[in-house]
């Protein structure tokens, strides 16, 4: 089995569940895009993909109920192809359209590691990807993989 059952009363901190997922959000230490990366290797986990609308909107509230109002690095990035953003953790493309307007646009042909977070105003208003500098230090967003769950049977 895939995930946690509900009717289990388990622990699963450092990370929080959010819909299907599990999220660490790191709200005091900033770091580059980098060390965000291994931070969260650490923690057997990736910097956040969003790889569905509703992950990203359930992301998004959560984020916003909790007053969560930062900015957080995302494993998108174009570093490993100019111009063309993949979620690193997952290698597929940035297929969503949940970015920022006129985003990403590579400012002084500097920026390649992706965001969430900027311009946001209102709970409706949902956070959106942006490009910026990877050697920024910003907040982050770790996603776990789905714990495996087993049953056992004992005569």
């Amino acid at each position: 089995f895939s995930g946690v059952p509900g009717f289990l009363n388990v622990n699963t901190k450092p990370f929080v569940k959010i819909g299907d997922g599990y999220y660490f959000i790191e709200t005091g230490t900033p770091r580059n895009w980098f060390d965000a990366s291994e931070a969260c290797a650490r923690l057997k986990a990736d910097l956040v993909s969003f790889e569905t609308t509703q992950e990203w909107v359930l992301v998004n509230e959560y984020l916003w109920n909790k007053t969560l109002n930062n900015v957080y690095w995302t494993s998108g990035s174009d570093l490993a192809k100019k111009g063309t953003h993949n979620w690193v953790a997952t290698g597929y493309p940035i297929v969503l359209n949940i970015w920022s307007p006129g985003e990403p646009n590579n400012y002084y042909g500097k920026e390649d590691c992706d965001i969430l977070g900027e311009r946001r105003a209102t709970a409706i208003n949902y956070n959106t990807l942006n490009d910026i500098k990877c050697s920024d230090k910003e907040l982050y967003i770790c996603e776990a993989p789905q714990p495996k769950t087993a049953s056992f049977v004992i005569w």
